[in-house]
């Protein structure tokens, strides 16, 4: 901890890579998730904006360059191929993604289901911590992560096509992205990834660290009379490994002395995911519908699985069914109704439905999850309000169906000067029981464990209250907050061996979690950008022990130097995670001793030939440290996260 500390206090800025002169189009806010900002200092108030790097990899592990940018953000992975969101500390259900306008669903319970599409058509990343949303559900409790879409050239076209590849486990991939102009299709894009297995930072090869990822992605927009729509549509395709690796209380009854498992097997996801967004104006209110399908289906292999027969294989021969295998339906919509108010307010009204099906493959062996529905309809309202040097919000909303709730949200965000801003907040969530966390039990064996769920669990409620300053200028940027949340029945997994296996059991109980968060950063001169992001959180029960699975202390800082502006400039960066010795029960069964405290260093080059050809490289964990997140499974499997790792892209507009 007194090196945590002591690295917060260290006069090291991160460059901060968020232009300043563009325009975003901030889609996220408490009660909508439409509207438009031209003006940068809004990003301070409560949403941070991120854009997406054009010359790295966009598969779904570009993630990790997101939390450089953000002291909220870190990620759950598996072997550097599933990125999970975690926002001040939690993820799960607890943490929120829209993706093509909505909630995207893909059992984020799942220690290792995360977010399995590339970054197609993706313009920037918008975060939102804490619960603060009413349009999306007051039930992310950490946060929102929204994915911004890009629009429309303003005339003509363009076609980019961009390969990259590396060592030790870096994905050879290919992307195809063509934008163009006018009504519509405006966007449509490829992408083929795969990451061969990996090394780590001792030499050791990761069996079963290998994934493979293929999409498609299409965005249209058109006019039909008075309304606008725009039609949305992702199809991803991926091969996951589950790394090999364990520990002692991986051993089931009957097993031999000394017995290990030899192979973690596969995964196979696949996910379709459609949506249709509307708006018109009837007067002084804008109506506004976003109505979302996604279907994700899974499947677990206890071996190596292929899709298609193998050479030499006999007729006939089939593979075996999956260990476990389900497909989840999900669907929402969402109307509201907008209308501004006295001079600069907007009064928000708005209606939502949810709809999750979960249902097995007949084939598969063992059924962890029942087949099982849950439906949620929701109403809610915001108003917001600017006057003089104070903006004030207030929202509140409802819902009935698997469970019931009320949330609440109060916000005042005051101007001292110019450049100055304090914002306070106080919000109330409700967080229903997933059908995972009730029905849940079997062997897990992408998570590594034996789950049980409860049908008794109740929903959790939060009340949240939190203080952020921020002061912005054309050479400095310094943000800092600090949070504190009371949970009412706050729902986790805790282990018990009584059964004669290793099974993890999911409870309720009240709980605390406070923290402090901050981005400091620099722009001395055109040509030089300083960044840094620091966060730490703190979770307990009322007994004083520890949360499972809270994110460690971190500090990121990065360095941007344009060598020739426009042409060719040069990053450094370095992350620092401290020791995490606050173990839950469940952790200190699943894992062997605290996580120890690491740094990472990385730097990259980027260059462009031409106008139209650019090239980069990249160089990741340079000292070939050892180490394992402690969110990542890897953690809990007794291995080792990727050591050192080059890369290179290229890429040619025409």
């Amino acid at each position: 901890m007194k090196h945590f500390i002591w690295m917060m206090l260290l006069p090291i800025s991160v460059l901060a890579q968020v232009d300043s002169s563009k325009t975003y189009f901030i889609e996220l806010g408490e009660a909508t998730v439409e509207g438009i900002s031209h003006n940068p200092n809004f990003f301070s108030t409560n949403i941070l904006a991120v854009p997406t790097k054009t010359l790295s990899d966009q598969g779904p592990s570009a993630l990790i360059n997101m939390t450089r940018q953000s002291p909220s953000l870190q990620l759950m992975s598996i072997g550097d191929h599933t990125m999970k969101p975690v926002i001040r500390g939690l993820g799960g259900y607890r943490t929120v993604t829209a993706y093509q306008g909505w909630r995207y669903d893909n059992l984020q319970g799942g220690a290792d289901h995360g977010l399995d599409f590339p970054l197609l058509g993706i313009d920037h990343v918008e975060i939102l911590p804490g619960p603060n949303s009413l349009a999306l559900g007051t039930d992310a409790m950490g946060g929102v992560l929204y994915f911004s879409d890009l629009r429309p050239l303003e005339s003509g076209n363009s076609n980019a096509f961009k390969l990259f590849g590396g060592t030790n486990g870096s994905p050879l991939s290919g992307q195809y992205d063509y934008v163009g102009s006018g009504k519509g299709i405006y966007y449509a894009g490829a992408y083929f990834g795969a990451n061969p297995e990996y090394i780590d930072g001792d030499g050791d090869t990761v069996h079963g660290s290998h994934s493979r990822t293929a999409s498609v992605r299409v965005l249209s927009e058109f006019k039909s009379g008075e309304s606008n729509h725009k039609l949305k549509t992702s199809l991803v395709a991926r091969t996951l490994g589950m790394p090999e690796g364990g520990h002692d209380h991986d051993d089931e009854p009957g097993d031999e002395p000394g017995h290990e498992e030899e192979e973690h097997g596969d995964q196979q996801v696949r996910n379709a995911n459609i949506s249709w967004e509307s708006d018109r104006k009837f007067g002084n209110w804008v109506l506004r519908n976003i109505t979302g399908f996604q279907s994700a289906s899974r499947a677990e292999f206890e071996e190596h699985h292929e899709d298609e027969d193998e050479p030499g294989d006999e007729p006939g021969h089939e593979e075996e069914g999956p260990h476990i295998g389900f497909n989840l339906i999900s669907a929402t919509q969402t109307t509201s109704i907008q209308k501004a108010v006295s001079d600069n307010g907007l009064l928000t009204l708005g209606a939502q439905q949810q709809f999750r099906s979960l249902q097995n493959r007949a084939d598969a062996e063992e059924t962890i999850y029942p087949n099982k529905n849950q439906f949620q309809s929701a109403l809610f309202a915001h108003i917001s309000n600017t006057k003089g040097k104070n903006k004030t919000s207030a929202g509140l909303r409802g819902e009935i169906g698997g469970f019931s709730g009320a949330s609440f949200l109060l916000n005042w965000v005051h101007s001292l000067n110019k450049n100055l801003d304090i914002q306070s907040r106080i919000s109330y969530g409700t967080r229903g029981p997933q059908l995972e966390e009730r029905f849940a039990y079997g062997t897990h064996i992408g998570a590594g464990r034996f789950e049980v769920g409860d049908s008794n669990l109740t929903p959790e409620t939060l009340l949240n209250g939190e203080v952020n300053i921020g002061y912005n200028s054309k050479v400095f940027n310094l943000q800092v907050g600090a949070y504190y949340q009371f949970y009412n029945d706050f729902i986790h997994t805790s282990p018990n061996d009584d059964s004669g296996e290793w099974r993890f059991y999911y409870l309720q109980k009240d709980a605390l979690l406070y923290g402090l968060e901050g981005r400091f950063g620099w722009n001395p001169t055109d040509r030089i950008h300083f960044h840094s992001v620091a966060s730490l959180t703190v979770a307990n029960d009322l007994d004083g022990l520890a949360l499972p699975f809270i994110a460690p202390g971190r500090v990121s800082s990065h360095l941007l130097f344009k060598i020739i502006p426009e042409k060719f400039h040069a990053e450094i960066h370095y992350d620092f995670y401290a020791e995490q010795n606050r173990l839950s029960l469940t952790e200190q069964r699943f894992l062997e001793g605290a996580t120890p405290s690491y740094g990472l260093w990385s730097a990259t080059l980027t260059g462009e030939i031409s106008s139209n050809f650019s090239w980069n490289v990249e160089i990741l964990n340079a000292t070939d440290v050892a180490y394992a997140h402690h969110l990542s499974l890897a953690r809990a499997l007794d291995i080792y996260q990727a050591g050192r790792q080059i890369r290179a892209g290229l890429s040619l507009k025409f």
